[in-house]
This record gives structure tokens, C-alpha cells and sequence, in this order.
């Protein structure tokens, strides 16, 4: 009875690590994503993250009305260089704005979910927007979380939605 015992609950420890592991090849562009945008959160502050979310947003328009897209963006990474530069170029802009905001202590849930909401729109504008895909073969279950238009609009949505509840 004891070696049934012992084999069961090494058979549900396989079944829940083969889970985690596929888990985190499943979204590792995303947990990744999630894990960068965290650190900067930590590391420059939590009051830097608005400037940066207001940075992706304006960086989509800039990127996509870009002028001269046939002359420069033919290779893939240099596109995806130029909606980095726009997005660098409009988070030091909008730096000036967090001067004006409270600042408030760090919290590490309030990071976390911000930084997975702000992952969440980088990689579905990287999906929608960006030739990532070019790059970067995303498997059925990204493309499930990210793909489809309805949640691209929730991705869009969801650091607003975010700002509204967590960084009052």
C-alpha cells in the first residue's frame, strides 16, 4: 500500500511539472515580456510605468502612418527597431508627465499586474501590428490568447482598464 501511495504522488508531481513546463513554453514570449517590463518597473520606479504604457499607444499611430514604410521596412527587424525607437523617443517625452504624479510605494501585485497587462499589449501589438511573426513562430496557444481581433481590442484595453483600478 505504501509503494501505491508513493507512486501516485509521484505520478501527480510528473503530471503537474510536465503541466508547468508546458505552460511556460506555451507563453514564454509572453512571461518573458511580463519579467522585462517588471524589472523596469522595479528598477525605475512604478510611477514610470504610465509614461510607458502612453508610449506604446502613441507609438502605434507614429508606426503605422510612418511616411516612408516601402523605402525602409522591407527587412522585418528594422521594423520592428523603428516602433521601439518610437516608443523610446515617446516614453522620454512623456517622462516629464510622472513628475506631476504621486508617487506611491511599490507594490509588488500591483507591478505584477501591470506588467502582465503591458505584456499582453506589446505582444498583441507585436502579433497584429508588427512583423513578428516573421521572426518568431508563436505556437496555437499564443495565437489563442492574441491572435483574433476581439482580443487584440482586449489587449488594447486592458492597461487602460488596469491604470483605472490599480493606480489610483
Amino acid at each position: 500500500m505504501n509503494t501505491l501511495n508513493s507512486l501516485d504522488i509521484g505520478t501527480r508531481f510528473h503530471a503537474a511539472l510536465n503541466f508547468i513546463i508546458g505552460f511556460g513554453q506555451d507563453f514564454l514570449p509572453f512571461i518573458i515580456l511580463a519579467v522585462l517590463v517588471a524589472a523596469f518597473a522595479f528598477f525605475l520606479g512604478r510611477n514610470r510605468l504610465m509614461p510607458l504604457i502612453a508610449a506604446i499607444y502613441t507609438a502605434v499611430p507614429l508606426y503605422l502612418f510612418f511616411p516612408f514604410q516601402t523605402a525602409l521596412l522591407q527587412d522585418h527587424y528594422i521594423a520592428i527597431a523603428l516602433y521601439l525607437l518610437f516608443v523610446f523617443l515617446s516614453f522620454v517625452a512623456f517622462s516629464g508627465l510622472s513628475f506631476f504624479m504621486a508617487s506611491a510605494p511599490r507594490s509588488f501585485l500591483r507591478v505584477g499586474a501591470m506588467s502582465v497587462l503591458v505584456a499582453g499589449t506589446l505582444l498583441a501589438i507585436g502579433i497584429h501590428i508588427l512583423p513578428l511573426e516573421q521572426i518568431y513562430t508563436f505556437n496555437s496557444a499564443t495565437k489563442a490568447l492574441f491572435a483574433s481581433n476581439q482580443s487584440f481590442f482586449w489587449w488594447l484595453l486592458a492597461p487602460l482598464v488596469g491604470l483605472f483600478f490599480l493606480e489610483r
